[in-house]
């Protein structure tokens, strides 16, 4: 039952921090644009950088939406279906290999648009919200994880009691 409900509350937080606001980029005390992580994807279709705007939402954004349903079929397959939820935890473990790559992008990205003297960021509530869906998520990915020993050479996994 916890379980379900950090799900379900990573999911709110996750679709919150990805529409609010995350930065306000302000340069030479004059220009200011705010970004949202969608919105920063948005932009970046416009001005044809279609790989960067590729690679964000591949990481920020269908990175998570696998991690949830993966999650979600963890927790709504039966004990009796062992099968199918081996299948599932071994998928959910493949792809948390890769869940943090977004958090790394977020980084970067703040870390890019610093610019020296000629920029400055602030941090918006987006980005608070983002930050505790990824706390949240690690955390409900290791409950799930946390009765199985994955091998990642072998194609199997093993129940522990």
């Amino acid at each position: 039952m916890v379980d379900r409900v950090f799900l379900g509350i990573s999911i709110m937080l996750f679709c919150i921090g990805i529409s609010l606001p995350m930065f306000t980029l302000q340069k030479f005390f004059v220009v200011n644009d705010t970004f949202s992580l969608l919105g920063g994807v948005y932009q970046l279709v416009l001005a044809k950088e279609a790989l960067l705007a590729s690679v964000i939402f591949g990481f920020s954004v269908v990175t998570p939406i696998l991690k949830f349903s993966l999650s979600w079929l963890v927790l709504s397959i039966d004990e009796v279906n062992e099968s199918k939820r081996l299948f599932a935890i071994r998928k959910l473990a493949m792809i948390c290999k890769w869940s943090m790559a977004d958090v790394f992008i977020i980084a970067i990205l703040a870390a890019t648009i610093k610019l020296g003297g000629l920029a400055t960021v602030k941090i918006h509530i987006g980005l608070i919200f983002f930050a505790a869906y990824v706390l949240l998520s690690m955390i409900l990915t290791h409950r799930l994880l946390r009765n199985y020993s994955l091998q990642p050479t072998l194609d199997t996994a093993i129940r522990q009691p």
